[in-house]
C-alpha cells in the first residue's frame, strides 16, 4: 500500500509529502493528506488550538493527542508544529503557562487569556463561513466528479 501511495504522490507532484514520507508517517494506513493541509495550509489549525484551549486547560502533547483523536489519527501533528504555534500564542499574549509539578512528570499547562478569547471569537466568525465555504465547494467537486452518472 506505502509503494502505491508514494506513486501517486510523485504522480501529482505532491514534493511537500517528502517530509511525510522520510518521517515514517506514510506507513500509517490511515494517514490523509487532505487532513494535515486543512489543518495546516489553511490556517485552520492555530484557530483549532484556540478553540480547544477555550473549553479548558491543556499540556502540549495533551493537545497532539487531541488533535489526533479528533482526525481518527489520520494525522498526528508534529510537536515542530504545535509548540512553536503556543510559544507565539504566549509572545501574543493569548495564551499564559505554568508548569504543574503534582504528577510523575512536570506538564507546562497552557491557559487561554481574555485577549486569546477575544481572538477566538473574531477567528471564530471568519472560520465558520470559510469552512462552510470550503465544505460546498468540496461537495460541488465530490459530486460532478464521483456521481455514477
Amino acid at each position: 500500500m506505502e509503494k502505491k501511495i508514494i506513486k501517486l504522490m510523485k504522480e501529482i507532484k505532491m514534493e511537500h509529502c517528502k517530509y511525510f514520507r522520510l518521517k515514517g508517517l506514510m506507513r500509517n494506513p490511515d494517514f490523509n493528506m487532505f487532513v494535515v493541509s486543512f489543518f495546516t495550509v489553511t490556517g485552520f489549525l492555530p484557530f483549532y488550538v484556540l478553540y480547544l484551549l477555550s473549553k479548558k486547560d491543556y499540556y502540549g502533547q495533551e493537545i497532539i493527542k487531541t488533535l489526533a483523536d479528533t482526525v481518527n489519527n489520520t494525522w498526528i501533528p508534529n510537536p515542530g508544529i504545535i509548540y512553536p504555534l503556543l510559544s507565539d500564542f504566549k509572545k501574543g499574549g493569548f495564551i499564559i503557562g505554568k508548569w504543574d509539578t503534582k504528577g510523575k512528570h512536570p506538564k507546562y499547562i497552557y491557559h487561554l487569556t481574555d485577549k486569546g478569547m477575544e481572538e477566538y471569537k473574531k477567528m471564530y466568525e471568519i472560520m465558520k463561513i470559510k469552512v462552510a465555504e470550503s465544505k460546498k465547494m468540496i461537495e460541488e467537486i465530490e459530486k460532478e466528479v464521483f456521481s455514477n452518472g
